[in-house]
């Protein structure tokens, strides 16, 4: 009994260490494109907190790490569904990584972390990576037309 508990332990750690390491694997970018819904790059505590506080208008800021497997994938399904959407959805992306008193500030810790405003309120957060259909279909939804 005690050998398959330590096991069920051992395999376990392995697994949490393998999560860890896909979190520092590759430098990833923010993606970029030309159609459909804009995309900013934010950089500093002041142009994100400014970004925020918009007073109208809906919008997505994604804090991420370019070292993130989870935060390459929710940028990639972001690229993917940019051209679905209307040019006037605008989304920006943090690099916590080269902004650490913004992750700090906004209280960020693991990341990805989706944050959905509606001027300068914010609707909704997701604080673990969905997989990119879902993002895709929470970004259509989020943009949606409103009646």
């Amino acid at each position: 009994m005690t050998t398959m508990r330590g096991w069920a332990l051992i395999s376990g750690m392995v697994a949490a260490m393998a999560l860890m390491a896909s979190c520092v694997s590759q430098p990833a970018t923010a993606p970029t494109g030309d159609s459909g819904a804009t995309l900013a790059a934010l950089d500093g505590l002041e142009a994100v907190q400014a970004w925020i506080q918009e007073p109208r208008g809906r919008r997505v800021l994604i804090y991420h790490s370019p070292r993130c497997d989870f935060c390459k994938g929710v940028l990639q399904a972001v690229e993917r569904v940019r051209p679905e959407l209307a040019p006037t959805a605008r989304l920006a992306t943090v690099d916590i990584d080269s902004n650490p008193d913004v992750a700090t500030a906004q209280g960020i810790g693991p990341v990805p972390v989706v944050v959905f405003l509606d001027g300068p309120r914010e609707t909704k957060r997701w604080r673990v990576a969905r997989p990119g259909p879902m993002v895709r279909r929470g970004l259509r939804a989020f943009f949606a037309p409103q009646p």
